[in-house]
């Protein structure tokens, strides 16, 4: 494989990823350490490394008033960057340009500290094209996945049919299908069931005992 095909291979790999820390103003944002373990795997199994390095980097104190403290300056990191990607087999390289900055308020070396490691979780994010957001993965595919289709759905309930659940009444066909969707495949309606689960669903269905009339 090329370099490219080898990088879009480790795109396929992640899917999406869950916000799960919050910080300091309340925002949600992506676990580092979860998202570089899940990218570094996958470069390690098709043999790929990523170089980061620093250009025309610059520091300086600025004005950056606090409530407590109008006077307060803060150290502010800036510098242009490269990440080489490089296949660790052939050599070949695909060179990226980037921007990182950073500010801290008493030590300079934790301005840049901080510029790097956001910058980091960041550029894989958006080079990869990985989407996050603060849903469950289930529910986020259950939001944007390819739903099942009408032969699908009619094989589900002629499945539960076969149970000798009726069409009508109080536990019906529907009920069933209902309660698979909310209470074991968490999406609103049996409609909305990714095609990913279909399988799972018609093992569930085959499953269910016998209907038997209160």
């Amino acid at each position: 494989m090329t370099i490219y095909q080898k990088l879009l291979n480790i795109r396929k790999s992640v899917e999406y990823i869950q916000k799960t820390e919050k910080g300091n103003q309340g925002a949600m944002y992506v676990d580092p350490a979860v998202l570089v373990k899940k990218i570094r795997d996958k470069m390690d199994e098709h043999g790929v490394l990523l170089i980061p390095s620093l250009t025309e980097s610059s520091i300086e104190s600025i004005a950056d008033p606090i409530k407590n403290n109008q006077n307060a300056t803060s150290f502010l990191f800036k510098s242009g960057m490269q990440f080489t990607w490089i296949d660790a087999e052939t050599g070949d390289k695909e060179v990226v340009s980037w921007f990182c900055t950073g500010k801290h308020l008493q030590d300079p070396a934790m301005a840049e500290g901080t510029a790097l490691t956001y910058t980091e979780r960041y550029f894989l994010l958006k080079f990869f094209q990985i989407p996050t957001s603060k849903d469950d993965p289930e529910y986020f595919e259950s939001k944007t996945g390819e739903k099942i289709t009408e032969e699908q759905l009619i094989q589900l309930r002629e499945i539960v049919e076969s149970k000798g659940y009726p069409l009508k009444g109080k536990t019906n066909v529907d009920v069933v299908l209902m309660a698979y969707a909310t209470k074991r495949a968490n999406v609103p309606t049996i409609n909305d069931l990714p095609q990913s689960k279909f399988e799972m669903a018609k093992q569930a269905m085959s499953e269910i005992g016998e209907y038997k009339s209160k």
